[in-house]
């Protein structure tokens, strides 16, 4: 894990080949900090790539509603929530775990009367989103809401951050790009290796993990054992149905 401090300290080391760093308080450091989210800002958007790394769920999070309340059908998303990536899961006091199908919101006025396990996610990225449970059905108030979701990338405002991005050292060489004071725009060397460190890193997300094979088509309802008549709700003993 490489934190801001360690990336705009390779910067500098770049720039001026010496071990004297910046103080955290110089205007270069601060220039630098820009620099690194406009960086990670390239990152994020690079390609329309989704990146691995920007995966996470609800129980990992710092924010967002996580518990059933009574008679409560609609519930905060973390601020860095972006997309939903799968099922949403609520889990009982005694383990049991329901399984919501998550439905686009524009399919939601198709099923007014419906009483079965859906939920939609609405908002945006200025105001937020939230998530939202059937107004018809019935949640177990008390339990535990999961769910994965794909999130934001960190933007830094303290040395200490740490970036989610898989090579820290696209940042620093995009850093030194930029700040670079031998010409008068970006430095063609310094930004060629960013660039090349940027598909290198989308070529890893999207190679797959070695020897599983990524063909599983199962949907929760074909799987035997989960469910009862498909109604979407199952007990186990992995509370997040994986």
């Amino acid at each position: 894990m490489a934190t801001e401090n360690f990336i705009i300290n390779q910067v500098f080391a770049l720039l001026e080949k010496d071990s004297d760093v910046w103080a955290t308080t110089d205007s270069e450091y601060l220039t630098a900090r820009s620099f690194l989210n406009m960086g990670m800002g390239r990152w994020a958007n690079y390609e329309n790539t989704t990146w691995r790394e920007l995966w996470t769920d609800l129980e990992s999070a710092p924010d967002g509603d996580k518990t059933v309340s009574a008679s409560v059908f609609t519930y905060n998303t973390p601020i860095d929530f972006v997309r939903p990536g799968g099922w949403v899961t609520t889990t009982s006091s005694d383990g049991g775990v329901t399984f919501w199908n998550v439905l686009p919101t524009e399919e939601v006025g198709k099923h007014a009367v419906d009483t079965s396990n859906f939920v939609y996610f609405m908002g945006n990225p200025s105001t937020g989103y939230d998530l939202k449970f059937n107004a018809n059905s019935t949640p177990t108030t008390g339990s535990t809401i999961n769910y994965p979701y794909y999130k934001t990338p960190t933007t830094s405002s303290a040395t200490s951050t740490v970036l989610e991005i898989g090579d820290p050292n696209f940042l620093s060489y995009f850093i030194a790009a930029h700040m670079s004071e031998s010409s008068d725009s970006v430095d063609g060397n310094f930004f060629q290796m960013a660039e090349g460190l940027l598909k290198q890193m989308k070529s890893t997300n999207n190679s797959g993990i070695w020897g599983i094979p990524n063909n599983i088509q199962n949907s929760l309802a074909d799987l035997d054992g989960f469910g009862v008549g498909g109604s979407g709700t199952a007990t186990s003993s992995n509370p997040t149905g994986r």
